[in-house]
């Protein structure tokens, strides 16, 4: 007995179509202020979040 096979693939959403084009050093300095301040806010809203779900064990 034969299986038939799926003939449709799942396209993967994240494989960039393009090459990301590079940043300049310029422009990675001052990104870099404003990336680390999302991520500080990022894990504080996480540690928060966190501590808040310990208070409902």
């Amino acid at each position: 007995m034969k299986h038939r096979q799926s003939c449709h693939r799942q396209l993967d959403l994240f494989v960039a179509k393009t090459p990301p084009a590079p940043i300049a050093p310029a422009e990675r300095t001052k990104l870099l202020p404003l990336v680390s301040a999302l991520l500080s806010e990022a894990r504080g809203a996480a540690a928060a979040t966190e501590a808040g779900d310990e208070d409902h064990v």
